[in-house]
């Protein structure tokens, strides 16, 4: 399919930045929500949590993501999947103060994987208050051919970093959940074990890929709490379920304001990798 067209197509969106969403985050995190307050900067990767879908139910695929040709291209896969990005933290996002997001599709290219057919659907973020840019992301999603019941995918690649240290957590139902709630995803691969299971063909929820950064990043900052998180660059490379023990790992980057982590499952197996930058202060 053609989908030069594509290229370029931009969508626009306000958010007013509510303290109460960010009060929920904190909440879903296990935090003291009423911590927050009106001077309150947003941890990193808290902004998914606004600009939120708006499609009406009636806009909604049987799956329950938003019907394709709109903004997003009519890819003719059933399978969508968030496989990583890039992400930079340029100065502070702030509750109550409204801000703008653009985005921008960039690049489209079909791929004949191991699986089948695949497209790879990339996307460019900005989002900006008073004049300043405050974020800017790179996404990128993958379509994938229907899954058969039992050839659902796996983890793969095994661990390639000796840490320093390392955590483990259990995503559970709840936090799915919450998630899909606060982001208003209605993927139902993340909620609906009767059709991910014998519809999609995986044998338990999926854990969302942007939720297991948010992991990771939660305990590098409990870590490291006087560092500032400047950029983020992950990838997915293997799925999660429901249910699954996650061990986050970390390692020192090649020069002193770089870190280097991974996720594997109960295997060992690599389900995300990440290298990530930071710095002492917004200044």
């Amino acid at each position: 399919m053609d989908y030069k067209k594509w290229i370029g197509k931009r969508r626009h969106q306000t958010d007013t930045v509510s303290v109460e969403t960010l009060q929920r985050f904190e909440a879903m995190m296990n935090r003291d929500p009423s911590a927050i307050s009106d001077n309150s900067i947003l941890p990193a990767c808290a902004h998914w949590c606004y600009f939120t879908p708006l499609e009406k139910r009636s806009d909604l695929d049987e799956n329950g993501t938003p019907k394709q040709g709109e903004f997003l291209p009519p890819v003719d896969l059933p399978n969508r999947l968030w496989a990583g990005g890039k992400i930079e933290f340029k100065k502070p996002m702030k509750v109550n103060v409204p801000a703008n997001k653009t985005s921008t599709i960039i690049g489209i290219e079909e791929k004949e994987g191991t699986s089948g057919d695949l497209t790879f659907v990339k996307l460019s973020h900005a989002i900006s208050a008073g004049g300043s840019t405050l974020i800017t992301e790179d996404q990128q999603y993958v379509y994938q051919e229907a899954t058969d019941k039992g050839a659902y995918p796996t983890r793969t690649k095994t661990l390639d970093l000796d840490g320093d240290w390392k955590k483990s957590v259990t995503p559970d139902e709840i936090t799915l959940f919450q998630f899909s709630a606060l982001t208003f995803n209605a993927h139902r691969i993340h909620y609906d074990q009767d059709y991910t299971r014998d519809k999609v063909g995986y044998p338990e929820l999926l854990v969302h890929g942007p939720l297991l950064l948010i992991y990771l990043l939660n305990a590098y900052k409990r870590n490291y709490m006087t560092r500032t998180i400047r950029k983020v660059e992950y990838k997915m490379l293997g799925p999660v379920y429901l249910g699954e023990e996650i061990t986050i790992h970390c390692g020192k980057g090649i020069d002193s304001k770089k870190s280097v982590l991974r996720i594997t499952g109960p295997d060992n197996k690599l389900a995300m990798k990440v290298d990530l930058e930071w710095g002492y202060s917004w200044d």
